[in-house]
């Protein structure tokens, strides 16, 4: 009769709790859907070309401590699902606790020894708490995992950014040197002029002043450099590295920046790593109201235990049944901060997916302007290049002033460095779009 209260109550509990506790999260993309998108999405390789730069990527992918670590994290989220999972099956306890009986005169009498040799508890998981526990566990190992991809795409756009940066400076460098020998060759001109009684003090002055100034940039140009080679090494995780490049150049690879990327599909956002680990925190807290609600519910488990006595083995078994009458509120108040929580998150998942949109709006703007520049520019590096070989001539031959000159020449070193400028932000460009279409697995 007991056993069938018990089991009435049971019923009545489980019809008043179960509303909310065995929902399944909807993700806002099936794995097919998510296979397909990322199948239309160009992988680094495809994007970035040359060889220095796709060894340098595949080193930092190998040995960058970050990443490892974050492949750790991901190893120990897998224990704990595991852990979740194995939390399904009974709880079985051995060992050993020996009773003894004391006669009337004190004294313990071992022919009546009884053992405890085991026990056992096993909860019934009517009401999903393990259930929704076990779900938690694999959103969180999502979560994380995702987290590592977002981790890996940020390394390989770390390596392609410093990579172009450091082509960047070495082209800098390069129109710097150049500039400073034909400012030498300027000087040398000029104090010429000066003994030939053609020009002045100021004018030799102001073009050593410039010779000077050229120097010091390129030695300023040239410490960065050994800045920038030394954060690749340690994106690379390797301090004696040779850092092998080739020159800049405009030319990029055209997939990635082609006019299908005007209308970017929304779902290729929804892959993002960053976004799919909002996803999965949302996903997370979905399962946290279902557990909180859980709470409010019975908790039935099945107890037994294992003894020996007087030559026999003795077991015990029991059901319990624990139904959660008044918690000082903490039941009613969880449910009501989970499901605050749950509208918080799906406000960040949100977030997350306009951000995501946003950048990649931005990378392509930058691309397209940055490129519709390269005529421009190279046509102003003529332009200067000219105007300088003319204001030279016409100093030469007494029908221009040395200011002239001065002007010309910084004026072609600004047009140069402005290029070479150009050329990297492309480059740099095309990183912050692969980066913003979530890496490119």
């Amino acid at each position: 009769m007991r056993s069938i209260r018990i089991l009435t109550f049971a019923a009545l509990a489980l019809a008043v709790c179960s509303c909310g506790i065995y929902g399944k999260y909807k993700p806002e993309m099936t794995q097919e859907e998510e296979d397909a998108v990322l199948a239309d999405v160009p992988s680094y390789r495809e994007i970035f070309k040359e060889p220095e730069l796709l060894g340098l990527i595949d080193t930092a992918l190998a040995n960058n401590l970050d990443l490892k670590m974050a492949h750790e994290r991901v190893h120990q989220a897998d224990l704990q699902l595991t852990a979740a999972r194995l939390a399904y099956l009974p709880r079985i306890f051995a060992g050993a606790s020996p009773v003894a009986s004391v006669n009337p005169s004190g004294t313990v009498d071992f022919s009546k020894l009884s053992y405890t040799l085991g026990s056992a508890s096993w909860e019934i998981d009517i009401f999903g708490r393990t259930t929704n526990k076990k779900r938690i566990a694999r959103a969180l190992r999502d979560q994380i995992a995702d987290y590592e991809q977002a981790a890996r795409a940020e390394l390989v756009a770390a390596v392609a950014t410093t990579y172009y940066n450091l082509q960047m400076l070495d082209a800098e460098i390069a129109a710097t040197d150049s500039a400073e020998a034909n400012w030498a060759s300027s000087v040398n001109a000029i104090r010429a002029m000066k003994e030939a009684g053609l020009e002045d003090e100021a004018a030799v002055s102001q073009f050593e002043g410039s010779y000077y100034a050229t120097r010091a940039t390129a030695k300023t140009l040239r410490m960065l450099r050994v800045s920038v080679e030394n954060s690749m090494r340690l994106l690379l995780s390797c301090d004696t590295c040779t850092i092998v490049r080739k020159t800049i150049t405009p030319e990029v690879d055209t997939r990635i920046i082609s006019a299908p990327l005007d209308k970017i599909n929304l779902n290729a956002l929804r892959a993002r790593p960053d976004v799919k680990a909002a996803e999965m925190q949302l996903a997370q807290s979905f399962y946290n109201v279902n557990l909180a609600r859980a709470n409010c519910c019975p908790d039935i488990s099945i107890g037994g235990t294992v003894g020996w006595a007087n030559g026999n083995i003795l077991f015990n078994m029991v059901g319990n049944l624990l139904q959660p009458i008044f918690n000082a509120g903490a039941n009613i108040t969880q449910v009501k901060v989970s499901k605050s929580q749950l509208e918080e998150n799906q406000m960040a998942y949100a977030n997350a997916l306009l951000k995501a949109g946003t950048e990649v709006n931005d990378a392509v703007a930058s691309i397209k302007s940055f490129r519709s520049q390269v005529e421009d520019y190279e046509n102003r590096v003529d332009a200067m290049q000219r105007a300088l070989k003319a204001t030279q001539l016409k100093m030469k031959y007494g029908r221009g002033t040395y200011l002239e000159v001065l002007t010309a020449q910084n004026n072609l070193l600004d047009a140069q460095m402005d290029d070479i400028e150009n050329t990297a932000n492309i480059m740099i460009s095309v990183v912050d779009l692969f980066h913003a279409l979530g890496g490119c697995r």
